[in-house]
């Protein structure tokens, strides 16, 4: 009979109540899991969980599951004697070990009267006569037999899981994600450790923007077996509109980010969620030193888990890449229009007020406005978002008016031939002077910002268009910094 052999880790040396309640919750992420296999039975016993079913399918949806440490498909059989699990590998492995070297692992619980080596002699003894040379130090196969009682498992593959505790057993977080390389491996690390995890996304591009976004978050909540995590999207255009009106620039960075903590804080206690997570790492970016990260919390309420902050950019990614989010993250295009050229790294305690101040009425309607999302309806919604058609091109029409929504300062140092320059604030200004029968087309830093506006006068029925290439076009001194 084929099975998938499911190793726990930290949840072993838990006990009582403790423990019965981690394996409820861990067989219950187990379950949803076997869903996308057809279902499974599954078996429990110290140490172990064994899953009967689609044993390939299994083994790659269980191997996703917090909580497992490793699984394994194997094959069970009930044995009497010695021999008769010598036979058994014979009948299974003869056919591979030919010309290889191999080395026999056995690993036994229980009473039984003969020991591992013993096993792994005599299974050794059908293998060589097989073909095969034992070398235990650098073998090219290893067959594994595991005995408990009188059963024997026998596999040769052993795929690593998340390890961690089981989701659920930690609380509830409500995680920043802005659909970057960072934050979902931050939020991943959090439902790692056993955290049911809902996700906040602050919207500030178009649809092209959020479906992207969601696309990144929902690789990421696939991970979420066992909870039906939440999704808030929050439209954060009137944050943006607010700063720009009344934040000097060099604090747009950190006002920004005060200004999604404090979205955070207040949706958080709408779910019942007792900490907030975000992705980011000390010194990476100037929101993220430890002056700009005094001033961003400043006066904030609740906890505030940062399970990146001591690690550098390499060691991220390849998390992001462990986990599946890293390719989709690398190509989201950024908002540029909250970043400053020139960002403070620090903010006096009065400028702190004052941007709350500034600020106090578009973070209000921020969290009345936001929309919440379920982790199993989230394929429909992405589907429901229809961007218009075309919006992205790669070269201007002829006679169209291209429009450069970077800085000033950026723009004199470079600009693409003949375009003009207008502040995103200021283009319905310029659009209603040159008229809105023609045809317009808008780049920026990184393609976020010129996506959203064109899409923005699409719906006034204006001609628009986003200049695609200027994301790789634009030199890199110009570019400001990434969100996380």
């Amino acid at each position: 009979m084929e099975v998938v052999i499911i190793r726990v880790g930290e949840l072993t040396v838990k006990r009582g109540l403790t423990r019965a309640e981690m394996e409820r919750l861990l067989l219950r992420a187990a379950r949803e899991a076997a869903e996308e296999c057809g279902g499974a039975r599954f078996e429990k016993e110290p140490g172990r969980i064994y899953a009967y079913g689609d044993v390939n399918c299994l083994k790659k949806a269980l191997s996703k599951v917090f909580g497992v440490k490793s699984v394994s498909p194997a094959r069970v059989i009930t044995y009497q004697k010695i021999t008769d699990i010598a036979l058994e590998a014979a009948d299974l492995w003869s056919g591979i070990v030919a010309g290889k070297r191999f080395a026999v692992r056995v690993h036994r619980v229980g009473e039984h009267a003969f020991t591992s080596r013993e096993v792994a002699a005599e299974v050794g003894a059908v293998l060589v006569a097989a073909g095969g040379r034992v070398d235990l130090e650098d073998p090219e196969l290893e067959f594994y037999i595991e005995i408990r009682g009188n059963r024997a498992y026998f596999y040769t593959e052993v795929i690593e899981g998340p390890g961690g505790l089981p989701l659920g057993s930690e609380g509830k977080v409500l995680a920043l994600v802005s659909a970057g390389i960072d934050s979902p491996v931050a939020a991943w690390m959090l439902m790692r450790r056993g955290a049911h995890v809902d996700v906040l996304y602050c919207n500030l591009g178009g649809t092209i923007t959020l479906r992207h976004a969601l696309e990144v978050i929902k690789r990421l909540l696939a991970w979420s077996y066992g909870y039906n995590a939440r999704v808030i999207i929050a439209d954060c255009g009137p944050v943006a509109r607010a700063m720009r009106r009344g934040v000097r620039e060099e604090l747009w960075n950190i006002a920004f980010k005060r200004a999604l903590y404090r979205i955070g804080v207040e949706i958080a206690k709408r779910l019942g969620a007792i900490a907030l997570a975000t992705g980011e790492s000390l010194g990476q970016v100037s929101s993220q030193t430890l002056q700009a990260l005094a001033a961003v919390e400043a006066g904030i309420d609740m906890p505030i888990l940062r399970p990146l902050i001591g690690m550098d950019k390499d060691e991220i990614v390849k998390h992001a890449q462990k986990i599946g989010t890293y390719e989709l993250s690398a190509k989201l295009p950024e908002y540029c229009a909250v970043f400053s050229r020139r960002p403070r790294k620090w903010a006096l305690r009065e400028e702190v007020e004052a941007i709350d101040l500034a600020l106090y009425d578009a973070i209000t309607e921020v969290v009345n406005n936001a929309k919440i999302v379920r982790k199993r309806e989230l394929d429909e919604f992405i589907k429901a978002l229809t961007p218009p058609h075309d919006i992205e091109i790669d070269s201007a029409p002829e006679g169209a008016v291209i429009v450069d929504l970077r800085d000033e300062e950026s723009y004199k140092k470079w600009h693409l031939p003949g375009a003009v320059r207008a502040g995103v604030d200021d283009v319905l200004a310029l659009v209603d002077k040159l008229g809105r029968d023609k045809t317009y087309v808008f780049y920026c830093y990184s393609g976020g910002l010129s996506l959203d506006v064109a899409e923005s006068l699409r719906k006034l029925g204006i001609k628009a268009y986003s200049l695609r290439r200027t994301r790789n076009a634009v030199p890199p001194s110009s570019q400001g910094e990434r969100g996380n």
